[in-house]
């Protein structure tokens, strides 16, 4: 039997398990053993384990040591005296609509608000960098090599028709990800090599490579599903039955491509553990699908949603002049983050054979004027971004330093030379004077890379054929955002042609990487600690897998060698030095051209407006906020009697 107590905890933890335990020997008037308590306060938990190799803990942190100690409460962003009930209305503009409630199939498109129907082993905090706790797994075992990991089920933890979760369910899911499945749990069966059942409630999986500290938490994060519901069901089919869940929501009432509502577990098994107290407090959260942004604008202000998180600004001139605003029944705020900034630009897509030359998309860069976007379209809000990775500690900055060199010298040969001689930038437009220097640079560019203008078209080289580019957007206002950029390289004799297409169609371009150039939809998220998963958006494999996230088509041997240096660091330091190494890397090769930041306030910042009806605490995640759950809100009776009274309602 492995103690519960991690050689990780601090020692104020380990001292009081040691006095519990010396008053237990004591009562039981034991004293013959009191030496070898002593022997056990001295030499650790370990000593305990009998195998001072392995490890066993209530949570896990990637680096460092875990913030909470192992007798916490709460998260210090959950409040265990918020009332629970109400309703919490959210409007959804990224999908625009589903035709399914699968969320683990590709078939089909799915809300992404379900995943509160779904337990994990292990719940991530959000304000500390990579750090899981107990949640259908109990504790936690793992050898210093990590080769594997062993996980050890809540006895308590059931399924929404009450059947216990087995060792089979978490096996059952492991198998599941190795068929047509969401890239979320397609990794899963990236990394594990086989699995095992090591006990009544037990678990272990092998991993594909050791010392890989990232390998353990997509395991740790996977959505649990229950194999008898599947035994008669597929679960890579798009459906409309509702999936059997253990999480602190089920799906309640829905219309199809409409709305759903998520209906709070009353008896939800894990609703005391304290990865959970305080937390999933509204009785209904409900999601309504908007293809329009504008039509979704106007039912915020109607009071049909709650809460919106504000990617523009040019509106808030006019909005404090309405009576809601002077009412005060509309509050605008600010949400702190930590992570890295979601990825605005314009994807040129490498598996073009035009695209593919690194020149012409130097070209292109300079065609892209973000200083007249800004003054012009942005009301001046917005900085731009200047990184894969901006607001976070891997972006790249001047010239690389010492631990970024060295893993760059190693690549020398296959990356541009200004990697290492020249600090990463952008070209600075806002004037004509400025706009027309860089497109004759342009110019100069495709002219010495071999491109000729004839009749006012460029010719692509090797075919001679006119260069012609197809935009894909996944909304028609962001013509506004190219229409400078179309101009410029009309220009330079390219003719690129702007489409947008419907939620279905667009995800359907992006899943089989049928475009020439992708703008404006939130790319490349970076975890604080990346894994396995920067592979499905740089790594060359995924270049040629249909429904990755390697949007350019990225297939370069550098970028493959700093991802594999990312997955397989031991410190962090070596994960930050790799990471900046690979922003350079991506930078200098011009695979995407980068716009502004989403939110129209300083990165770091998410301006939000909400109806006065919430109760929150001061302190909130720092990262990923969760916008369409809002797990750690609550509804205030006070002000939500206030609201309606005043609205009339």
């Amino acid at each position: 039997m492995r103690t519960a107590i991690p050689p990780r905890e601090t020692s104020g933890a380990l001292l009081r398990a040691t006095r519990r335990l010396l008053a237990r020997l004591c009562h039981a008037s034991s004293l013959l053993v009191l030496p070898l308590v002593l022997m056990l306060t001295a030499s650790g938990v370990e000593a305990v384990q009998g195998r001072p190799d392995i490890v066993t803990s209530y949570g896990y942190a990637v680096f460092g040591t875990l913030k909470y100690p192992a007798d916490f409460k709460h998260l210090d962003y959950a409040n265990p005296k918020a009332p629970k009930g109400g309703t919490y209305r959210y409007a959804e503009t990224r999908s625009g609509s589903f035709d399914s409630l699968n969320l683990m199939s590709l078939m089909g498109t799915a809300p992404l608000g379900l995943v509160s129907i779904y337990d994990t082993l292990m719940r991530r905090a959000l304000d500390e960098p990579a750090s899981r706790y107990a949640l259908v797994a109990q504790s936690v075992s793992y050898p210093r090599d990590l080769s594997w990991v062993e996980f050890h089920l809540d006895p308590r933890a059931r399924w929404h028709d009450g059947k216990p979760i087995t060792v089979e369910d978490v096996i059952f899911t492991i198998e599941a990800a190795k068929g047509l499945v969401t890239p979320g749990l397609k990794r899963v069966a990236a990394v594990v090599a086989r699995t095992e059942k090591t006990g009544p409630r037990s678990v272990r999986i092998y991993f594909n490579q050791k010392n890989n500290p990232t390998l353990p938490t997509v395991i740790m994060d996977m959505w649990l599903l229950p194999r008898h519901f599947y035994a008669h069901r597929s679960v890579e089919a798009a459906t409309l039955e509702p999936p059997l869940g253990s999480g602190p929501y089920k799906i309640g009432r829905f219309s199809q491509g409409r709305w759903f509502e998520l209906e709070r577990v009353k008896d939800y098994w894990a609703k005391d553990l304290p990865i959970n107290k305080g937390r999933y407090n509204f009785d209904i959260i409900r999601n309504d699908f908007f293809r329009d942004q504008q039509v979704a604008y106007e039912s915020f202000l109607s009071g049909n949603s709650d809460l919106r998180f504000e990617t523009g600004a040019a509106r808030w001139p006019g909005e404090a002049k309405l009576a809601a605003f002077r009412a005060g029944w509309i509050k605008r705020g600010a949400i702190p983050y930590d992570n890295a900034a979601y990825y605005l630009g314009l994807v040129m897509n490498m598996r073009r054979p035009f695209l593919a030359d690194r020149e012409v998309r130097r070209a292109l860069m300079l065609a892209y004027d973000f200083e007249w976007t800004r003054r012009v379209l942005l009301n001046g809000y917005h900085g731009r971004l200047t990184s894969f990775f901006s607001n976070s500690e891997f972006a790249a900055t001047g010239l690389p330093g010492p631990g970024e060199r060295a893993l760059l010298e190693t690549v020398r040969a296959q990356v541009p030379p200004e990697v290492f001689t020249t600090p990463p930038g952008l070209p600075v437009g806002g004037s004509w004077t400025n706009r027309r220097a860089n497109l004759v640079k342009a110019a100069a560019i495709l002219r010495a890379a071999g491109y000729r203008i004839v009749d006012g078209t460029l010719r692509d080289k090797r075919t001679g054929a006119p260069v012609a580019l197809q935009l894909v957007a996944y909304s028609p206002l962001v013509d506004r955002q190219v229409s400078l950029f179309i101009e410029n390289a009309r220009r330079l004799g390219i003719a690129v042609n702007f489409r947008a297409f419907d939620s279905a169609q667009f995800r359907h371009r992006t899943r089989t990487y049928d475009y020439d150039l992708l703008a404006a939809t939130p790319l490349f998220p970076t975890a604080e600690t990346p894994s396995a998963g920067i592979a499905l958006m740089w790594g060359s494999k995924a270049a040629d897998m249909p429904q990755q996230l390697n949007y350019p088509g990225v297939k370069n041997p550098a970028v493959d060698a700093m991802i594999a240096a990312v997955v397989g660091a031991r410190d962090r330091t070596t994960v930050v030095d790799a990471m900046r190494a690979l922003d350079r890397i991506l930078l200098w090769n011009y695979y995407a051209i980068p716009f502004q930041h989403m939110y129209p306030a300083p990165l770091g910042e998410i301006p939000i407006t909400y109806w006065d009806r919430f109760g929150r605490l001061e302190a909130q995640p720092r990262s990923m906020f969760p916008f369409p759950s809002l797990d750690t809100w609550w509804i205030d009776p006070a002000k939500d009697a206030r609201l309606a009274r005043e609205r009339g309602q």
